[in-house]
């Protein structure tokens, strides 16, 4: 059974919803004193390791989701609950739900998200290692990326600690620019670049988010990459 966290500032309010996921089987957990935990960052909540999905309340304003977001574990897909559709991709977070959803639309739209983490899963599994967003993998050096997360970092690294809008990464990645489909997938590529980096022994934070702004490699992550690159020059 797959099991969701809804962190909600108020449960009553999620009762429909609750009522709905458990209706398609799913095991959900509906907290609000969890929520307060993680907004102080006392800790790192292990017990979210046990999620499956994370589901961030609308109840939670953004400034208490970002706060949030730095105690939740990359790998974890995150899902935001809003009244209406984004005008834009939320940064950090993998898509969204409403709870005007009837039960078939709830159904389609997590189905669509346990269908891309099993098709990943399969993949991890077979090759051994992470994959990349449509695109051949590229095993040079110890970090293991796809052609397109390959040239995102490369784009990073030679921005040489400055931010670089979402925008300007999506104009460089792909043709067509900064899609409303391109942000999203953006999203994703920069996540994987960040359990990348984590899978290779780095701690702390790698590609940092800048909130409205863009992304910026960290010194840290600048440091390994450069020493990833000279030795791509030495095998060359």
């Amino acid at each position: 059974m797959i099991s969701i966290l809804l962190l909600t500032k108020n449960i009553l309010v999620e009762q429909e919803m609750q009522t709905k996921l458990q209706r398609l089987n799913y095991e959900v957990f509906c907290c609000s004193n969890m929520f307060y935990l993680a907004a102080q960052q006392a800790k790192k909540l292990q017990m979210i390791n046990y999620f499956d999905y994370i589901i961030l309340s609308e109840t939670i304003s953004e400034n208490e989701m970002r706060q949030l977001l730095a105690t939740i574990p990359e790998s974890k897909t995150i899902l935001r609950k809003l009244e209406k559709e984004p005008e834009k991709q939320l940064e950090g977070v993998d898509g969204w739900i409403s709870e005007g959803s009837s039960i078939e639309e709830l159904r389609e739209t997590l189905c669509r998200w346990e269908k891309s983490s099993a098709s990943q899963d399969v993949i991890l599994s077979l090759v051994g290692s992470r994959i990349g967003v449509g695109a051949e993998v590229n095993t040079t050096g110890s970090l293991t990326l796809s052609k397109l997360e390959r040239r995102a970092l490369e784009k990073l690294y030679q921005a040489n600690g400055k931010v670089i809008s979402r925008e300007d990464l999506c104009e460089y990645l792909w043709t067509d620019g900064a899609t409303k489909s391109r942000l999203a997938q953006l999203s994703i590529l920069i996540k994987k670049l960040r359990i990348a980096f984590q899978k290779d022994g780095i701690t702390g934070e790698t590609v940092q988010t800048s909130w409205g702004e863009g992304y910026l490699l960290t010194t840290t992550a600048m440091e390994y990459y450069e020493q990833e690159r000279e030795r791509e020059m030495l095998l060359s």
